[in-house]
């Protein structure tokens, strides 16, 4: 490994830096301007995954019930759907879609109708990465996506 360097070193460093792009930022501008021309698809490709990332993080995983617009009749129908077997890919999509890492631990919830304390910790599926309140807000979402691809469907 590399020796440290000292906050001294570290502010030389970055004046030289500040002064050489004042310089030469015309120089830099042209050098930029040219690779974003022929470089247009990836730019494009990292523009997507920018906006993606930013949206995947713009979801609300604590909202509630009335946000989502799902009452506690339709609640509980969306229970029975998801413990049925009939629409079961449905299910693992809305599970994955609500939260990747969790998917396993809200399907078992939901299927079994399990709290979070009955599966924070499986066996098979080891340690859930959520904490209780954003599992629930997952669980919350994972029934949002739910209710969305039924009516979808319908």
């Amino acid at each position: 490994m590399g020796a440290e360097m000292s906050a001294e070193a570290i502010e030389t460093r970055r004046a030289y830096q500040r002064e050489y792009r004042r310089r030469n930022r015309e120089k830099i501008n042209s050098q930029r301007k040219n690779w974003r021309a022929r470089n247009r698809d990836k730019i494009q490709q990292y523009n997507k995954g920018y906006w993606e990332r930013r949206a995947e993080k713009a979801k609300n995983i604590r909202a509630s019930w009335e946000e989502y617009g799902i009452t506690p009749e339709r609640l509980n129908g969306l229970m029975g759907i998801a413990k049925s077997d009939e629409y079961a890919g449905i299910v693992m999509e809305c599970a994955l879609k609500a939260d990747r890492k969790s998917a396993g631990h809200i399907i078992l919830s939901v299927t079994k109708g399990l709290s979070y304390e009955h599966v924070e910790f499986h066996e098979e599926l080891g340690r859930c990465p959520l904490g209780r309140t954003d599992f629930y807000g997952a669980r919350r979402l994972f029934f949002h996506y739910l209710d969305i691809a039924l009516r979808d469907k319908a």
